[in-house]
């Protein structure tokens, strides 16, 4: 209910401007009627360079995948359909609405996008005011969705995956515990909130330590020492992929030999010449490689074959879930249009590369989380868990 009176609200906030906004044969945004023409129109927008480009090219491609296979079965309500535009949003939430905008006035249906929760908020704000529906693979803050009735997402949220990496951790045998996380990202903040308050009030745990970084630091001595000193036994790393291997490093060298976990913001995580110090480590993840489901090992493979698998990430695999949600959807509306879209998406069953789940009230899928443990510095499977 609090999407569906959020979404009240901004109307009632809209209405005035679209008055004078709204005219012709345009939506808000200006655009042209999307279910026009030939084609079925997405937009796309991934960080295609910077610290997440591996995760943009795995979007990419996995998109690109799709496309394939839905307009080699014919396509959708008798139309092929287009990714428009690719848009790199450089991981710059900036960037992101730029990407957004350039996007919404070409006639598009949808805009997928994008990786990051500080990416993808003010994305959907744009979206939400214009009427637009937007679908993020994997921005997992709950904010995102709470926006509005035309925003969803084929990822897991926060407020489920915290107090999941803290049960793995209890589950452990783990007692006390230290976080660092980054204080300018609401990815990593949103982690911190629902893990700290998790491990206290639901297992009982003890927070020893809580330490800031940002998303551009290099060198963590100084948390690793105070980790350290404070006798955790867990270390929980609430952060993107780039940092990972230098703030695992750093740890171990300072002398902390307990758990390490973190979120899915680790998948892709390069451990080359550090293999060793990975050793205890785990993390959050969408689906494994591993799983031997139909739709797991027919994505993998093709995936494979076209792309190689130096690309090949949960990333990409919840691009290709949030295209394929968005067809799904298109064909149980049998319209192309936004709100038609976002309608036939509400409370909508989906099974896909990811699991199979249903989309809540706000948009948000329920489903179990994958754990994975580096073994020898690679990525294994470990074991599916579910928050109580």
């Amino acid at each position: 209910m609090k999407k569906k009176w959020f979404s009240m609200m901004m109307a009632a906030i809209m209405a005035t401007g679209c008055l004078t906004a709204c005219g012709g044969g345009e939506d808000a945004a200006g655009t042209t009627d999307a279910a026009s023409g030939d084609t079925i129109n997405i937009g796309v927008v991934a960080p295609l360079t910077g610290s997440y480009a591996l995760f943009g090219e795995s979007g990419k491609n996995s998109i690109e995948m799709a496309v394939e296979e839905i307009n080699e079965a014919g396509g959708i309500l008798g139309k092929k359909v287009k990714v428009v535009e690719y848009v790199d949003d450089k991981g710059d939430s900036t960037e992101a609405v730029n990407a957004y905008n350039r996007l919404s006035g070409q006639g598009v249906s949808a805009v997928i996008g994008s990786f990051s929760s500080s990416c993808s908020i003010p994305m959907a704000e744009r979206a939400q005011e214009e009427g637009m529906l937007l679908v993020s693979p994997t921005a997992t803050n709950a904010k995102f969705t709470l926006i509005g009735d035309h925003i969803f997402r084929a990822c897991f949220i926060d407020p489920i995956q915290g107090p999941t990496m803290a049960k793995f951790a209890a589950d452990e045998g783990a007692k006390k515990a230290a976080i660092i996380y980054a204080k300018d990202d609401d990815y990593s903040n949103g982690l911190y909130e629902t893990i700290s308050e998790t491990w206290t009030e639901t297992y009982g745990g003890e927070l020893v330590y809580s330490g800031e970084c940002t998303t551009k630091d290099t060198d963590f001595t100084a948390q690793a020492a105070q980790v350290v000193a404070s006798g955790a036994e867990v270390l929980f790393y609430p952060a993107m992929l780039d940092t990972v291997p230098l703030l695992v490093q750093q740890a171990r060298e300072a002398g902390f030999e307990g758990m390490i976990i973190g979120g899915d913001g680790w998948d892709g995580s390069d451990t080359t010449g550090v293999e060793d110090y990975f050793n205890n480590t785990y993390y959050t993840n969408h689906y494994a490689p591993e799983d031997p489901s139909e739709k797991v090992q027919t994505y993998v493979t093709k995936y494979k074959e076209a792309f190689g698998e130096d690309t090949l990430t949960s990333i990409g695999a919840c691009y290709y879930d949030a295209f394929m949600m968005i067809m799904q959807a298109i064909e149980a509306a049998g319209s192309a249009e936004p709100d038609d879209i976002a309608a036939a998406m509400t409370g909508m069953n989906y099974e896909g590369v990811t699991g199979s789940f249903t989309l809540d009230e706000n948009g948000d899928p329920k489903k179990p989380i994958t754990f994975v443990e580096f073994v020898d510095g690679s990525p294994v499977w470990k074991a599916n868990v579910t928050a109580e």
